[in-house]
């Protein structure tokens, strides 16, 4: 069975074409900029991510004097380390409801126009747990819209709070529009938004391929759902390459989770 780590990086990768394929060379930035547009209230580490191989491309001192944490050899998918327990399933929402919106809710022009915020417990040097607000930005793209380089800076606002209010902000910068206080575990939540690709309006499934789709949910093979449908795993392949295609997908893990999103299973 999975863990966590591993389930945080499924979902970042279930987006099609939200993370790179191949790593860049970081470019000069102006890391003054960035932190004037996210105006830290309190203690605060920052960095930048390498998204194709969702790792820092570097890390501010403080990050290891308010983690403890050596920058060096940290990959993305251990920052589900320091979060508080009752905190992941929240995190592994936020994630999910962001990857939708900038894959399918705006133009790909538009992704580096939207700060993402939302507050979590993190494991501090001393053993404890205090509250940061997280804000991230994206910095560079593909041609495709797959993220490239995202820069981060973690607040510690528990000098503030120490309640976690659980809501995600998609706040639009140069004039985009803003979406504040999201209750991610809405299960209307992706009304919220209007995907400029697709609706599900203009996707239909025969009642074959929803049968097939919640099999594939369940984790059976292509030759267990043949068995279990009493057809050839040649045809139960040939539905599932035409829900891809549908969907303009590439793989069964961005099949299931679109299924899931659009309430299909």
């Amino acid at each position: 069975m999975k863990d966590h780590r591993d389930i945080i990086v499924d979902i970042w990768k279930s987006h099609p074409n939200y993370i790179g394929n191949k790593s860049v060379a970081l470019q000069a930035v102006n890391i003054t900029d960035y932190l004037a547009n996210m105006f830290c209230p309190g203690p605060f580490y920052y960095y930048v991510i390498d998204s194709p191989s969702l790792t820092l491309d570097f890390a501010s001192e403080s990050m290891k004097t308010i983690l403890g944490i050596d920058s060096s050899n940290f990959e993305l998918k251990d920052f589900v380390d320091i979060i508080h327990p009752d905190d992941v399933p929240f995190f592994m929402r936020c994630e999910d409801i962001v990857g939708f919106f900038l894959k399918n809710c705006i133009p790909t022009e538009k992704m580096v126009n939207y700060k993402i915020n939302y507050c979590l417990r993190e494991k501090t040097s001393t053993g404890n747990f205090k509250l940061f607000l997280m804000q991230t930005i994206t910095l560079k793209t593909s041609e495709k819209g797959e993220l490239l380089k995202v820069f981060g800076v973690h607040t510690d606002i528990s000098h503030i709070t120490s309640e976690n209010n659980r809501k995600l902000s998609l706040i639009g910068l140069n004039g985009e529009p803003s979406y504040y206080e999201i209750d991610v575990f809405d299960d209307n939540v992706f009304e919220n938004f209007s995907p400029y690709k697709y609706s599900v309006e203009t996707i239909s499934f025969t009642k074959r391929e929803l049968e097939i789709l919640k099999l594939l949910a369940q984790g059976l093979t292509t030759d267990e759902i043949a068995s279990s449908l009493t057809i050839s795993s040649k045809t139960v392949l040939t539905h599932r390459r035409n829900m891809l295609e549908k969907f303009n997908l590439k793989n069964t893990t961005e099949l299931v989770a679109n299924a899931i999103r659009f309430g299909y299973i």
